[in-house]
């Protein structure tokens, strides 16, 4: 199936940075016309807030009448927050759901009847390798990619029936902001942990090359790098996987001076 991306319009949620505005650009840079919307006050092309069901609905209506069209959005708005369980506060575990979970539900429920009403199209859902295999440290976020994961391989198939493409993405780090911030548990270092157990960083340009390559050919998903090479491993190798995260875990708790429970 997939799609001709010259003078295609395509909508990117969280694009006011990081992995977003970088896919923005690579749609761009193909010739289409990326529309990047963000939380008020982010200097998005388009104020968005994704936990509105009924605003993302009016921003999409509104992009294909004025654009004449509506042929790609992309699932990228997310959050991610660090630290064991027991540091983590009730407000990490909802703001996780509201935005990675609902949001991305919200964009398909927004999008998805515009695109099977003219038959064409494609929905990119951006999760993480984090979706595939768990990552202690990270579980929030971890829970979060996983559903994303699964609403992708679910809805696939049902939307190929409308000529609808469906792509998940689940990189390892990728170079943004988001491997900066601050860990709920003291000491805890999420770029220093990601890196030592998933690579080194990819360029979120490189990220963005492979997501609009993956729409042009209708890919069911883009798991790049190691991130590909970890997810194969714990497909085949579940035991020996989940011992490399655990000694990973085990690792950072170290580094960061995090003492053994008592």
């Amino acid at each position: 199936m997939g799609l001709e991306l010259q003078g295609a319009v395509v909508v990117v949620t969280g694009a006011a940075g990081g992995i977003g505005a970088a896919v923005a650009a690579g749609f761009g840079a193909a010739g289409a016309e990326a529309v990047r919307t963000d939380l008020p006050g982010r200097g998005a092309d388009v104020d968005l807030d994704i936990t509105d069901l009924e605003a993302a609905r009016q921003v999409f209506e509104d992009i294909r009448v004025t654009r004449g069209r509506l042929d790609v959005v992309v699932a990228n708005a997310g959050i991610g927050v660090g630290g064991l369980v027991e540091d983590l506060e009730a407000a990490d575990w909802e703001r996780s759901i509201d935005v990675n979970i609902q949001g991305t539900a919200n964009t398909v429920q927004a999008a998805y009847p515009l695109l099977t009403e003219q038959r064409h199209g494609a929905l990119v859902l951006m999760a993480s390798l984090a979706g595939l295999a768990g990552l202690p440290l990270l579980t929030p976020y971890a829970m979060t990619k996983f559903a994303v994961v699964g609403l992708a391989q679910s809805l696939r198939p049902e939307a190929a029936r409308h000529g609808v493409g469906v792509t998940v993405v689940c990189p390892g780090p990728v170079e943004t902001p988001l491997l900066d911030e601050t860990s709920r548990t003291d000491g805890l270092d999420v770029r220093r942990y990601l890196t030592a157990s998933a690579g080194e960083p990819i360029d979120p340009a490189k990220l963005a090359h492979l997501v609009v390559d993956a729409v042009r050919k209708d890919r069911a998903a883009v798991i790049p790098g190691r991130a590909g090479l970890l997810w194969r491993l714990h497909r085949m190798f579940p035991n020996a996987f989940d011992a490399l995260i655990a000694r990973g875990m085990r690792d950072e708790l170290a580094a960061g001076g995090v003492p053994a429970p008592s």
